[in-house]
């Protein structure tokens, strides 16, 4: 069955205005009366009637070329979508509150539901990804264990270089800061784990299947110029991160701000990813972020003990130089590759 292009386009831009919505109003999803949760929900229609889709048509031979789109080429992204906020909604709350600890601080509970969340968000991306192996094979390519050391090494640069050029501009204008480390107790240990695998696993998702999938699909919905496939992967990546982190409420003016700033941060991760071609690398940054977002990572105080610095700059310094370094490593591996031929001969 082929669909006209714009009838895709609208059914991509509804699908990925529903994932959005459904992380801020999952509770008001309509449920059948009579019928589990987990199996009598709109969503799981949704998801159910999308897998009856995509079975009937790859069993009928259609010819490869004709006007619009394949309806069985949009069914992957969309099932992405769907599927991993199914299972976030109606299965990360049943499983943990069966394994979490009774009684358990709401601190220590939800830096363990962060770190649940990841290993299960790695599972589900996993188990999804198998809908469209080409995309995985090229998540997996740039998520491999691999280039975990690289990603290390270059964090670690990125890191210590952000913290040497803070220290030395304030020795510079005379200020006495000096570097203060996060209280180091099982809470620490917690949060620091639990937002590492929330990371790594939302790079998997945003930057690894969603990103390559777009990217797969934009010559089929008529963008075939390299720029514009590219912008269209970042967009719609990046808008649907926003959407999902962004807390609806009063302050309006407040909440836009975080929508701003996390967009914007996920069209700097995505283009990390697709420059160094390291999903390690990227999720590191995102990392190191949530840490500074979360007091878990070291800080500059004053002489009263003050913390010297808002987060802000911590970020902004990372970032910049996170580009710096990803940008100046790609030039170098480009200029050996130009000159290896002049070497050989």
């Amino acid at each position: 069955m082929r669909i006209p292009l714009p009838l895709a386009w609208l059914l991509l831009i509804a699908t990925f205005g529903t994932a959005a919505l459904l992380r801020q109003f999952h509770d008001s999803t309509p449920l059948a009366p009579n019928v589990s949760p987990v199996v009598g929900s709109a969503l799981f229609a949704a998801i159910f009637l999308l897998l009856l889709v995509t079975a009937r048509e790859l069993r009928r031979k259609v010819p490869s070329e004709g006007s619009g789109i394949r309806l069985v080429q949009l069914t992957p992204i969309m099932l992405f979508l769907l599927v991993e906020k199914w299972v976030s909604i109606f299965i990360y709350p049943t499983v943990f509150n069966a394994i979490a600890p009774r009684h358990l601080d709401p601190r220590f509970a939800d830096a363990l539901f962060r770190a649940f969340a990841g290993v299960s968000l790695i599972i589900v991306c996993v188990v999804i990804g198998f809908v469209t192996v080409p995309t995985l094979r090229k998540t997996w390519r740039r998520a491999r264990p691999a280039r975990w050391p690289a990603a290390a090494l270059g964090l670690l640069c990125v890191v210590a270089g952000g913290y040497f050029l803070l220290g030395a501009l304030s020795a510079a204008l005379g200020g006495e800061l000096k570097l203060a480390l996060p209280e180091n107790n099982p809470l620490f240990v917690w949060i620091v784990g639990g937002q590492s695998l929330l990371a790594f696993s939302e790079e998997l998702y945003y930057r690894g299947l969603l990103l390559w999938e777009m990217l797969r699909l934009a010559p089929l919905l008529g963008i075939h110029h390299a720029a514009g496939r590219r912008w269209l992967a970042l967009g719609s990546t990046s808008l649907l991160f926003g959407l999902e982190h962004l807390r609806l409420g009063p302050p309006w003016d407040r909440s836009f701000r975080e929508l701003v700033f996390v967009v914007s941060l996920g069209l700097l991760f995505g283009i990390l990813v697709m420059v160094s071609s390291n999903l390690h690398y990227a999720a590191g940054v995102h990392a190191w972020i949530n840490w500074l977002l979360l007091g878990a990572a070291p800080y500059f105080v004053d002489s009263l003990g003050r913390a010297a610095l808002p987060a802000g700059t911590y970020i902004g310094v990372t970032l910049i130089l996170a580009f710096l370094l990803t940008y100046t490593v790609r030039l170098w591996n480009r200029r050996v590759a130009y000159r290896e031929p002049l070497l050989e001969s």
